[in-house]
């Protein structure tokens, strides 16, 4: 290949790689050049409408907790937002080891294909189980596919990049989320639901289209990695604590998403605030997933997370529960705040499950601490759904104000842990 087109190439031996695929064999990573910077275009365009629908997921919800389902509770209705985004989760892990022995190409068309169907199956959706098996299960596989191939190929083409490539990828679901409650909100008010839904399809299509055609890989398949998930890495204490924290944080930022346009409706405020604030949220998790991780490397991940986690703790007891409701400029405020802190959370949380483990074994604790992570955005739209329709706003954000605590405290043992029980303030880590 010409100079032109790689000319950043970082080599290094399997003995430095985290995921060396085989044995004696030297790796290159281009780090850049027209191939890995148009992967990485594509593994954007395929988050904006598979993860990205799935955070712009409450505008759906609330959609159709007042017209095809509203016969059924929030709860009810949560089960099918919940199950979408478990499967995502929790299935992801499992396709890694696919995508190492067959490649990108395959499964994306796989997946893409799939996404496409859900979504069309989805407009013509009337009965709750149809909702069930459309949104929740084949979108879920679907979006499990697709996101962790489009994530997964940029490992092939980056290493000393890749956090930044990962964060430039993420911000194709983040633009998608921020996007797609606007063009629901305009599409709902001008046709009907099937076409609303179907104009998303074709859009899907359209970046899936051109997403398949720019991603790749370039190191040989069939070399399935080792197991992902391993119970017994829960036998060190600060790993223990980090896999609660991140159940705690999966738990309120899935729920805040989904949860949030029928918050809105509960509170009384304009309808229009239901697809706004959604935008607001996930514009700023963009700003968040990518600001704090240049202070963390300048003052520590472990630092920086557990900042974020006590000024967004902080807002939301202070300021969110008891004048969030009264008016549109203190909600988008204090959402606002919510979205940087949650974004943050979102980018940290894995690099700091890095530091707590060897390199080689990066994998295996990532993918077992997501794996009890699924359980909890399994959980959250549900119980949060429940909270919400049988007491009050105030109650559902002091109920994710309590887990973010337990998520904050759970943090700060992490790091004392990582610390041999020997608490420093000033230390980076």
């Amino acid at each position: 290949m010409s100079r032109s087109t790689r000319p950043s190439t970082y080599e290094f031996t399997d003995f430095d790689a985290p995921e060396s695929p085989d044995v004696g064999v030297s790796l290159a990573f281009p780090e850049g050049g027209r191939e890995a910077w148009t992967c990485l275009l594509g593994s954007a365009l395929l988050m904006f409408p598979s993860f990205g629908f799935q955070t712009a997921i409450g505008s759906v919800q609330d959609y159709i907790s007042t017209h095809q389902l509203a016969a059924y509770s929030v709860r009810d209705v949560g089960w099918i937002t919940a199950v979408l985004c478990f499967l995502t989760l929790f299935l992801g892990v499992q396709v890694g080891p696919v995508f190492d022995r067959y490649g990108p190409r395959m499964l994306l068309l796989c997946g893409s294909l799939a996404s496409v169907i859900s979504y069309l199956l989805l407009a013509e959706s009337t009965e709750y189980w149809h909702f069930m098996l459309c949104l929740s299960v084949l979108g879920g596989i679907s979006s499990a596919v697709i996101t962790t191939v489009g994530i997964a190929a940029l490992s092939h083409w980056f290493y000393r990049r890749r956090a930044l490539a990962s964060g430039i990828c993420m911000g194709g679901s983040s633009a998608g989320s921020a996007i797609i409650p606007l063009l629901l909100r305009t599409l709902l008010q001008r046709y009907s639901w099937t076409w609303a839904i179907r104009i998303i399809a074709f859009i899907a299509l359209g970046c899936y289209s051109v997403g398949i055609l720019l991603v790749k890989g370039q190191l040989p398949a069939g070399n399935p990695r080792k197991a992902m998930i391993d119970f017994r890495a829960f036998r060190e204490p600060r790993l223990c604590f980090l896999a609660v924290a991140v159940f705690a944080f999966e738990f309120i930022i899935f729920g805040c998403a989904a949860l949030l346009p029928t918050y809105v409706r509960y509170t009384g405020l304009d309808l229009n605030v239901q697809f706004y604030s959604l935008t607001v949220l996930n514009s700023m998790s963009l700003i968040g997933r990518v600001l704090p991780g240049f202070a963390a490397d300048q003052v520590g991940r472990f630092n920086i997370l557990l900042f974020l986690a006590f000024i967004t703790l902080l807002v939301m007891v202070a300021v969110w529960i008891p004048f969030g409701s009264h008016d549109e400029a203190t909600l988008y405020a204090v959402v606002a705040i919510f979205g940087f802190g949650s974004g943050g959370w979102v980018s940290l949380a894995p690099v700091c499950a890095g530091q707590l483990c060897r390199t080689e074994e990066y994998g295996r604790f990532y993918g077992t601490i997501y794996c009890v992570a699924a359980f909890g955005v399994l959980l959250t739209v549900p119980v949060g759904g429940e909270l919400l329709q049988s007491t009050t706003p105030h109650t559902l954000v002091g109920f994710y104000a309590a887990v973010l605590l337990i998520g904050l405290i759970s943090v700060t043992l992490s790091r004392w842990a990582l610390l041999d029980w020997k608490w420093q303030w000033k230390v980076k880590v």
